[in-house]
């Protein structure tokens, strides 16, 4: 298969167009059976794929204004693509408008009172919002170049020899997002509670009028940068509470979105695995090895094209993520007045670690699916090594299978724990600066 060259070794060209001719008929044939499962649409409605599970949550986020893409709940992935005349479109126009006035009201109240470091988590959360929005935007674009491969390799692995997974994607897709979607909403539900019985507290200790103590009179005080320009009204009050909730969605939502792609891409690498771990201490010839090798190949360039698109939205999300733990962490001595402070606080908190961390090991799943194919090919024995298994296990070694932040880290458990670990050194460094304020009392209520 290689000819010896001296102290080189040099590919044999037959062997090569060889491959290339049956890589072409494989892909050839992959393509025709796609063609026939989406003349069938009941038929590869039933498959398990990634378009079928992922496709509830792009519906979702049609309505918060991200992901703008046209015929979502069609059940051919060739029909979704990125249109920039689509209602999908004018909810994210519409978000980007009413999101930058947002936005710009609080960068100009900030400004007039003074930036610090606690002060300006909230211009830096809209900020984000609004970035975030623009790179989802910007992935939209290219979403149909994804998910035609995706599901064309998705339906290559539905089929023996590769064996279906215990449980489905769409299974797993629907329990992670149900689960996260119910913990930030009780968290959201939480931050309203914590500032409007903090306001009521205000009012009934300091003011002698109490008729004051509404939740009208709190939404003006909480949403007191829009209405000084927006006349208060019912559209102005859905406005500011739209506006709220959907910078919280986008916010949480990126960091589910990278996880559910985790998760879809994970669910290929393990099945590809087991196909692998079935053949241990097993005569496997050369032309199953090639196969084998391809569809591997396949996977890899499946999984680099998700890393290309999405690359900077991991990137965002980890530095935001950074950012609200740190900034969580120079907060965590402060005297709270109440005990809904504490609860919002510390739940808020151990939210976003939480998440975090999942990010990482749905993530990190891919890379250690990815390498469980060596413990079987070192298991073969130096008489059946062949070039075909030397190219298979140096493609493995070789390649660092994982999403990554732009190429600047990988979303693996190792990374994760360096994180944490540089957290922590934060942390303790910040008990030595702010020694002094965790000595200082509560301020004056009625200041």
């Amino acid at each position: 298969m290689w000819q010896n060259g001296g102290t080189a070794f040099k590919p044999d060209a037959n062997i090569l167009r060889h491959l290339k001719a049956k890589r072409q008929k494989q892909r050839a044939v992959a393509e025709v059976k796609l063609r026939c499962l989406w003349g069938h649409s009941r038929n590869f409605e039933d498959l398990d794929t990634f378009h079928r599970a992922i496709r509830p949550y792009l519906c979702l986020a049609q309505i918060f204004g991200i992901m703008p893409l046209s015929n979502v709940l069609s059940r051919d992935p060739q029909e979704v693509k990125f249109r920039m005349r689509s209602m999908g479109m004018v909810f994210t126009v519409l978000f980007l408008l009413l999101g930058g006035l947002k936005t710009i009201i609080v960068a100009d109240r900030l400004l007039t009172v003074g930036l610090n470091a606690k002060n300006m988590e909230g211009l830096f959360f809209f900020i984000m919002g609004m970035i975030i929005c623009a790179c989802f935007v910007s992935f939209a674009r290219c979403w149909s170049r994804l998910i035609v491969p995706w599901s064309c390799l998705d339906i290559l692995m539905l089929f023996p020899p590769y064996l279906p997974p215990r449980r489905s994607l769409k299974y797993k897709l629907r329990l992670l997002g149900s689960c996260l979607s119910i913990v930030a909403m009780v968290e959201h539900a939480l931050y309203y509670a914590s500032g409007y019985y903090s306001y009521r507290m205000h009012v009934v200790h300091c003011h002698t009028n109490h008729s004051r103590i509404t939740f009208a009179s709190y939404v003006e005080k909480e949403f007191a940068d829009i209405f000084q320009i927006i006349p208060y009204n019912i559209i102005s009050v859905f406005y500011a509470f739209f506006l709220n909730g959907t910078f919280t969605f986008i916010w949480n939502f990126m960091d589910l979105f990278i996880m559910l792609v985790s998760l879809g891409l994970a669910q290929r690498f393990q099945q590809f695995s087991k196909r692998v771990l079935k053949l241990a201490n097993c005569f496997v010839p050369d032309a199953l090895w090639s196969d084998i090798r391809m569809d591997h190949v396949r996977l890899c360039e499946l999984l680099e094209l998700v890393d290309f698109s999405m690359s900077v939205i991991i990137l965002i999300s980890c530095l935001n993520n950074v950012y609200f733990i740190c900034n969580a962490l120079l907060a965590i001595f402060t005297k709270l007045r109440y005990t809904i402070n504490y609860i919002y606080f510390w739940y808020s908190l151990i939210f976003l670690l939480a998440r975090t961390f999942l990010v990482f090991l749905c993530a990190s799943q891919i890379n250690e699916a990815s390498r469980l194919p060596l413990k079987v090919l070192y298991m073969i024995p130096s008489e059946s090594w062949s070039q075909e298994v030397q190219r298979f296990a140096q493609q493995i070694t070789n390649e660092y299978i994982a999403l990554s932040g732009c190429r600047l880290f990988y979303l693996t458990r190792k990374s994760f724990f360096g994180m944490m670990a540089t957290l922590v050194t934060y942390e303790f460094m910040l008990l030595q600066l702010d020694a002094k304020n965790r000595r200082a009392g509560l301020p004056e209520l009625c200041a």
